[in-house]
């Protein structure tokens, strides 16, 4: 088709864009000779620079003016300007937070300017595999950000830092630190969470910790003044949020976590690593002494720390007998049972002698009698694995969602 200058798209995934001629913006940049494509639960608008000859494959709606509002551009013009270090973004769900993100830093970088972006939407990563919160240093604009290979990786282990919410914390900041060493400016995509005890306690950290110059709040109202009152005027920008920002369905949400989780996970290889070989994180399991319980049956047995009792591996639940009897064997308070095989298809972290995440693994089992962990990982070596770093997400080999286990369990 043939797409006159000032003429503008709406284009929903599934959908393709073969730009044959011409030269079109997308989401703040410039593009010409290229394809696009355009994933289901996802839109963006087409708008021409120049008179374009175009291939579109999918849905496309014509629309009289831009999705892009002048004060957009304002911002860029002011940031450019000002080279902010960190920018924070946030919004509810559904506010276009990521697209945002993504113009800006489109924008930035068409000016020269180092841009770093951090996704720390860990229910709906762009950068790296769901359940991690996600480095890019741009190279380049791009249509999406989840196009771009993340530079580092923090494993959190969830789609939700819920029940995370310390280590959420702790590896947004160590991101961010990382960002700072290498770009000019660092823009964070949050995730939607922003009201209730949880919603509050998470965004207020976050902005205490990093003390960023720009805190950008994409508003329908007022929803997010509670998080800004005590930050100063001069350090919020507020937008309104677009009317064509489009919802997305969980069924849509699910569909795109998988497509991610599927891309990370297509190539794996089976590993085992050896008890002795590696350091536990977020369990309890092999924190403990190893300990031999004569009174119960058990797999593995270790004695914890101070108050906490003991650890002990089962086939099957103990009786309260067997508690009981374990408790006046160890003279503890506290027996803390974990059932062989409930740890099967839990993501978990793998990470160097330095807590830096080298990428993430499927646990297919604890070898208890060996003392092996064995795993599958698209990891091409795990000579530099020395901590496992274990979450509460369960997917399939074929990264398909296969439910939760409580943090902490192990």
């Amino acid at each position: 088709m043939n797409i006159k200058k000032g003429e503008i798209f709406i284009v929903s995934g599934p959908a393709e864009i073969n730009l044959k001629k011409g030269e079109c913006r997308i989401v703040g940049a410039h593009f010409s000779g290229c394809v696009v494509d355009i994933p289901q639960g996802k839109s963006i608008p087409l708008e021409a620079v120049s008179d374009c000859e175009a291939e579109i494959k999918g849905d496309a709606k014509k629309i009289e003016n831009s999705t892009i509002p002048e004060v957009w551009d304002k911002l860029v013009d002011k940031f450019a300007s000002e080279k902010p270090r960190i920018i924070l973004v946030l919004g509810e769900v559904d506010t276009g937070k990521t697209f945002f993100s993504t113009f800006l830093a489109n924008s930035l970088t068409d000016r020269k300017i180092k841009i770093s972006m951090i996704d720390c939407d860990v229910g709906q990563s762009d950068i790296g595999p769901p359940g991690t919160i996600g480095l890019a240093v741009m190279e380049k604009p791009v249509v999406f950000i989840s196009e771009v290979d993340p530079d580092a990786l923090f494993f959190l282990g969830s789609h939700s830092p819920g029940l995370h919410l310390v280590t959420s914390v702790v590896g947004l900041k160590k991101l961010v630190d990382k960002a700072l060493a290498s770009s000019d400016t660092v823009i964070i995509d949050t995730p939607g969470w922003v009201q209730g005890d949880g919603g509050r306690l998470l965004r207020t950290a976050e902005i205490d910790i990093l003390n960023p110059d720009k805190i950008i709040l994409l508003e329908r109202g007022k929803e997010l003044e509670h998080l800004v009152k005590r930050e100063k005027p001069e350090k919020i920008e507020r937008i309104h949020v677009s009317k064509k920002a489009t919802s997305t369905s969980d069924a849509d949400r699910k569909l795109l976590r998988e497509k991610i989780a599927a891309k990370y996970f297509r190539n794996l290889r089976e590993i085992s690593l050896n008890f002795s070989d590696v350091a536990t994180d977020r369990v309890f399991l092999l924190t403990g002494e190893r300990i031999k319980p004569k009174t119960v049956e058990t797999i593995w047995a270790e004695r914890l720390s101070g108050w906490e009792g003991i650890l002990v591996v089962t086939e099957k639940p103990l009786t309260g007998e067997e508690v009981a009897s374990l408790k006046k064997e160890f003279s503890v308070f506290k027996v803390k049972n974990i059932i062989k095989g409930a740890e099967r298809n839990l993501v978990v972290g793998l990470a160097d002698e330095n807590k830096d995440c080298l990428g993430l693994a499927i646990l297919s089992e604890i070898d208890y009698a060996n003392e092996k962990f064995v795993m599958k990982t698209p990891l091409e070596n795990a000579e530099g694995v020395r901590i496992i770093q274990f979450g509460s997400l369960k997917v399939t080999s074929d990264a398909k969602e296969a439910g939760f286990i409580e943090p902490g369990y192990l």
